[in-house]
């Protein structure tokens, strides 16, 4: 393989890709691939090569197994070790709910801001029954709706970490010292699924249940990748496939959400206030999980 890009053909490239799928899973080759391609793009576009040695070159091809999708009776049970009373078991029923509700990233969820004072960065609205999410990539912004359960986590979880000493901080999820980063959502789920006796759930599971449960409750793609922040529909037609060899089964949070979307996202400009209980009727509102 050259060292000097100008001297790199396609074929190297080929032969790059092939020793990635001869040593990896295909999923890490498409990661490589897709890597290093808009790296030769800028180098065409800064005059450094005059031409892409991938321009022509083809993703590699993912197979068409389904991903692991966490069975309903194990994120019960998972849901189950989480509960009660204090601030920490609060806090980490309120992290499941939103991760099965939103479908987001660990790194979205991680990233959640409460400002009630400030509109400007508050990513919380009980009220409305929403967050905003700002996406690593690109630092997109997108609205993503909870479902009546998680919305009553969230409060039960807000009405004592008020009582937090670091309550001010920007946010969301508090640990004992502070901010709860994303490592910490990470060691949090490992000790909770310990805690449950499940295994191979990780924050990602949840986001492969969220894109299972939205597409067997009838949503079209393009309002799962819009809801759930995808670029590709490559990757979300592989949970497809898992819908159509489970069972039918209500997913009522989901279903709400999809509903929700009409009211727009003009309306998160407005000014938030101060965090209130939710109402008798949002809780009892019913949702699968």
């Amino acid at each position: 393989m050259p060292t000097d890009v100008s001297a790199m053909r396609r074929e190297h490239l080929e032969a790059f890709i092939g020793d990635q799928l001869a040593r990896w899973k295909p999923t890490t080759a498409a990661n490589r691939y897709s890597g290093i391609r808009p790296f030769f793009a800028w180098l065409v576009d800064e005059g450094e090569i005059k031409v892409n040695p991938m321009a022509k070159m083809r993703k590699p091809k993912l197979p068409e197994h389904a991903p692991p999708i966490p069975s309903d009776t194990d994120v019960e049970r998972l849901l189950t070790a989480s509960s009660g009373q204090d601030i920490v078991e609060r806090r980490d029923t309120a992290i499941l709910r939103t991760f099965l509700a939103t479908g987001a990233r660990l790194s979205e969820v991680a990233g959640l801001r409460y400002t009630p004072r400030n509109p400007a960065t508050n990513d919380v609205d009980l009220d409305l029954g929403i967050i905003r999410i700002i996406s690593g990539k690109g630092r997109r912004e997108r609205i993503s709706y909870l479902s009546a359960k998680a919305v009553k986590a969230l409060d039960r979880y807000l009405r004592v970490r008020a009582r937090h000493g670091r309550a001010a901080e920007p946010w969301l999820w508090l640990g004992e010292k502070g901010r709860l980063t994303d490592s910490g959502i990470v060691q949090m789920l490992k000790r909770r699924t310990r805690e449950a006796g499940v295994t191979g759930i990780h924050a990602h599971s949840f986001r492969h249940w969220y894109a299972s449960e939205a597409l067997r409750s009838g949503m079209q793609e393009g309002e799962v990748m819009a809801l759930a922040g995808w670029s590709s529909r490559e990757m979300l037609s592989r949970y497809g496939k898992a819908a159509e060899t489970s069972s039918q089964r209500p997913a009522a949070h989901i279903v709400a959400s999809t509903a929700a979307c009409s009211s727009g996202m003009s309306s998160w400009r407005r000014p938030i206030s101060r965090h209130k209980p939710i109402s008798r009727r949002r809780r009892s509102a019913s949702a699968s999980l």
